[in-house]
């Protein structure tokens, strides 16, 4: 098979394929498999549908260690983008544990990144966002950022970003929200970043920070758990009503469950309780056009959420299938199968071919791709789960890159038990 992938971009798939067991991020689309219908599910009834229209929405999505969750997350991400959706991928854990609302739109902040068509590389954050706005608006006025933006194209934008937003959940956020627009505008069209800059963008994240310039702007309260859902939904609706952005992914990913409080603790309740919060003001339609995510393992459902009904109720117990496209539960481990492990591995074949312009013999290298599956089947007692399968398949590729060679069933056990992927939570 081929895949519109270009050779650099191939490379640098594999060299974090190869440095980490973990879903290589924004690339993660060029290897998925089995999970197209969910995601086309999900593209043509809120990318191109719902979120649009100002209507949110809540999934939850569930699968074991190793099953592809953050792969689905990035894959859904890079479908987002393509629809001109923002995205906010968070890693709940220790840097954003779930119980703090301020810790969670500190995470959203500096996770933003714009949609697929900006060129901003891996950038991310909530000026990166707005600055992408802005030197996009600039050019499709007719100019180019920089020193000779004509006066005209200032003023037009300046209108679009407008004033005093009355009625705003937070106001001191839409005021910071309006400088830092106004503020990139003129660093767009020539001007000199300033040390307010800095200080108004960390102010914007949620950094706990003061100064003569940003108390000038009426901006002297940082953000605390008691306001941080007003200012998300501020940042929220002054994206979509003043740059026109028509949705948001904001997907929380547990990973490895760093992130756990102890069963019926203080803090376990306070994380469930910011979660219905969430969900129950986006379903109100207080965000607007927010898909909110949550992925966990099963343990989190089975453990902690069924003892907390509201949360159950709002999950449901019916997952995704063709016949019920639109529930919130997505069990990942229903899209994984022997046949998708196989397209998985057509797949990492055709990016090491682009990457190394390899041609490989391909039915040497299918005999081999399924010896090394039936020793992962007997080595594990079940198919192999996709991380499982991509860690391992992806040093036996590099190992066939400079010559090919069959391989016996004995072999392909060797390798199998040679390469352990490191455990949960350990670096490759």
């Amino acid at each position: 098979m081929t895949i519109a992938i270009s050779k650099i971009d191939a490379r640098r798939l594999i060299q974090k394929l190869l440095n980490a067991p973990i879903a290589p991020g924004r690339d993660s689309y060029f290897i998925n498999a089995g999970t197209e219908p969910i995601i086309d599910a999900l593209d043509q009834n809120y990318f191109r549908g719902d979120l649009a229209e100002g209507i949110g929405c809540f999934k939850y999505l569930e699968g074991d260690y190793g099953s592809g969750k953050t792969q689905f997350i990035n894959s859904l991400a890079q479908r987002a983008s393509e629809n001109d959706v923002v995205t906010a991928l968070v890693t709940v854990g220790a840097e954003c544990p779930f119980n703090s609302p301020a810790a969670i739109f500190r995470a959203i902040m500096e996770s933003f990144q714009p949609p697929a068509d900006a060129d901003t590389g891996d950038a991310k954050g909530i000026e990166i966002l707005i600055d992408s706005w802005v030197s996009t608006r600039i050019r499709q006025l007719g100019a180019e950022p920089g020193d000779d933006v004509p006066d005209l194209v200032q003023r037009q934008i300046e209108e679009q970003l407008g004033g005093l937003w009355k009625g705003a959940p937070d106001t001191q956020m839409a005021s910071a929200l309006t400088a830092l627009s106004k503020r990139l505008l003129k660093t767009n069209c020539g001007a000199t970043e300033a040390v307010a800059d800095s200080e108004l963008i960390s102010w914007i994240r949620g950094d706990n920070v003061r100064s003569t310039g940003l108390k000038a702007l009426g901006l002297f309260e940082p953000v605390r758990d008691d306001n941080a859902f007003r200012r998300l939904k501020t940042v929220i609706a002054f994206l979509r009503t003043r740059m026109a952005y028509r949705g948001f992914l904001i997907a929380f990913d547990e990973g490895t469950r760093t992130s756990s409080f102890r069963r019926g603790s203080a803090k376990q309740k306070q994380a469930i309780e910011n979660l219905l919060t969430m969900i129950n003001q986006n379903a109100e339609g207080e965000f607007g056009g927010v898909m909110f995510l949550y992925a966990a393992t099963p343990d989190f459902r089975s453990e902690v959420i069924s003892t907390y009904r509201a949360l159950q109720d709002r999950i449901g117990t019916v997952a995704f299938s063709r016949g019920s496209p639109l529930v919130p539960l997505i069990n990942i481990e229903e899209a994984n199968s022997e046949n998708v492990i196989f397209q998985i591995g057509d797949r990492l074949l055709a990016v090491f071919a682009k990457a190394y312009d390899i041609e490989w013999d391909e039915g040497l290298q299918k005999s081999n791709m399924k010896a090394v599956v039936e020793a992962q089947k007997d080595r594990l007692f079940e198919t192999p789960k996709p991380r499982f399968f991509v860690y391992q398949y992806c040093r036996f590729l590099n190992n066939q890159r400079e010559a090919q060679r069959a391989i016996s069933n004995e072999q392909a056990s060797d390798f199998v038990n040679d390469n352990e992927p490191p455990l949960e939570g350990e670096d490759a």
